[in-house]
């Protein structure tokens, strides 16, 4: 076996809730990626906090302040999209008590395993990783001294046949903005190394995509040449060509009725809900599920309870919780889309973007209010 698993951490909890657990790592290695296994648990009554919203920013670190790899939790997630082509594992629930879970990659290559990119440790004096977390504590979001981490160190063997470094991939948020009523956000990239590709997040809750950020455009010398166009809902819908992906979110809600869950896909296609009872013939009411509003990538609820007797009169919206299983169906990267800049089979396609005198990406905003991030991924030889 060429490429070895270890554990840098082995579920290790935190005792601050807020805090940025940093951990060094080998001084010497060949490192593929690092693979984050994340856990909280809920609070005594619910769960209502998503535990992506509990993790700030994944960084890892060379030197004390050269930065090899920085995003915030919800970009690492879309990103996980991409890299993984599939919705990340995890267990999602608002059960009380109940474990949350996610496992993310941080990738220094095209995929885990890639022979031609990662990371030489030996470049560096030390090298670290930093996990900012601060999960919100109550009773209905999540438990203190539970957010729990492991990190998981691919590294290739010494002398592993067919390794061939040409470099290895950085991937850094460059841009953090909440989107105004028009006009265009328009900022300069960075221009060391090549780019790859471009991940643009924008996400107003119950807005539906491409309302606030409409339009997604890479610029050379002010826009007189222009590489990239496309209107968000037409990139979104070529991400999931491209990709090969089916957009499905799922998870467990605890809700009474007209209680909401965010699903946090794009453009629902479509919605099943499976409410757990169990049913016996002394029960006083029977609860009936339906959906009761769908509001861009989030969903409404509605909870009946018919009267055992059939007497419609003693029927009445339910007021206690019932755990509820849902599964949907939306297009693309949720809340986002990737602006590939390059072939990945094809190392030197590229996008040189140190040769250009200047580039530009420009984000037309048509409505306030969404939490947008960008980040780039670029080749360092």
């Amino acid at each position: 076996m060429s490429l070895q698993r270890r554990y840098l951490l082995n579920r290790e909890a935190q005792a601050v809730d807020a805090a940025t657990r940093e951990v060094e790592l080998p001084r010497q290695g060949l490192l593929s990626g690092i693979g984050l296994r994340l856990e909280c648990t809920n609070g005594a009554t619910s769960g209502t906090e998503i535990l992506i919203d509990a993790i700030d920013r994944v960084e890892v670190i060379a030197n004390g302040s050269e930065v090899l790899f920085s995003l915030e939790g919800v970009e690492l997630y879309k990103w996980n999209w991409v890299w993984q082509r599939s919705r990340p594992p995890q267990l999602r629930t608002m059960v009380a008590a109940a474990v949350q879970e996610l496992f993310l990659i941080i990738p220094f290559g095209r995929k885990i395993g890639d022979k031609e990119l990662y990371l030489d440790l030996a470049r560096f004096q030390r090298v670290t990783l930093r996990v900012q977390h601060s999960p919100t504590i109550s009773a209905t979001t999540f438990a203190t001294a539970t957010f729990t981490i492991s990190a998981i160190l691919f590294e290739f063997e010494p002398g592993t046949p067919g390794l061939a470094s040409r470099g290895r991939l950085r991937t850094t948020q460059v841009r953090a903005f909440t989107s105004a009523a028009s006009g265009e956000e328009v900022f300069e990239l960075p221009r060391q190394n090549p780019h790859t590709a471009y991940l643009v997040y924008a996400r107003e809750a119950a807005i539906e995509d491409g309302v606030d950020i409409s339009i997604v455009e890479v610029r050379e010398d002010d826009g007189r040449v222009i590489p990239f166009t496309a209107r968000w809902l037409d990139l979104q819908m070529q991400n999931e060509m491209d990709l090969d992906l089916t957009a499905i979110e799922e998870g467990i809600a605890l809700l009474t009725d007209a209680g909401t869950f965010d699903t946090l896909v794009s453009r629902i296609q479509s919605i099943q809900l499976a409410l757990l009872e169990d049913a016996a013939a002394a029960d006083a009411v029977t609860p009936q599920l339906t959906v009761g509003v769908v509001a861009a990538d989030r969903v409404t609820v509605s909870i009946l309870e018919t009267d055992e007797d059939g007497t419609t009169a003693a029927s009445a919206l339910a007021t206690a919780l019932y755990r509820i299983y849902w599964m949907a169906k939306g297009i693309g990267i949720g809340n986002a889309v990737l602006i590939p800049m390059w072939d990945p089979e094809e190392l030197s396609s590229a996008y040189p973007a140190p040769a250009k005198s200047k580039v530009q990406l420009a984000l037309t905003q048509a409505a306030a209010g969404a939490t947008t991030r960008v980040s780039v991924q670029e080749l360092v030889a």
